[in-house]
């Protein structure tokens, strides 16, 4: 059977109460500067803590290879995350990002 190569993207609203949430960093450095909320959880989605973030989206299952962060987008009120198992072009087209979307109905 032949492998289908799997790609998902995740909304984040940054008005959410998931971003006021309190998050701790290790490894801190004292001349660090102050990130925001926003550029928190980028940083954290980048190093690799989105299963421990949100377990319940990106569990992938036994059989299947661990998805990949391969894009973030930001907003003014989003975080669009498009994560897949390949580098692969995503497709826009199948995007859920209103701003994407409204993007390409112009195009029609």
């Amino acid at each position: 059977m032949k492998h289908i190569n799997l790609s998902q993207e995740i909304l984040l609203n940054s008005n959410s109460s998931f971003f006021n949430r309190d998050y701790c960093e290790q490894n801190t450095k004292p001349s660090a500067k102050k990130l925001s909320k926003k550029e928190q959880v980028v940083d954290m989605c980048w190093n690799g803590l989105l299963p421990e973030l949100l377990p319940e989206i990106t569990d992938t299952g036994r059989n299947e290879r661990p998805l990949v962060i391969w894009e973030i987008n930001e907003t003014q009120h989003m975080l669009d995350l498009r994560m897949g198992e390949l580098d692969e072009n995503l497709n826009d087209e199948f995007s859920i990002n209103p701003y994407v979307y409204l993007t390409l109905k112009e195009y029609n």
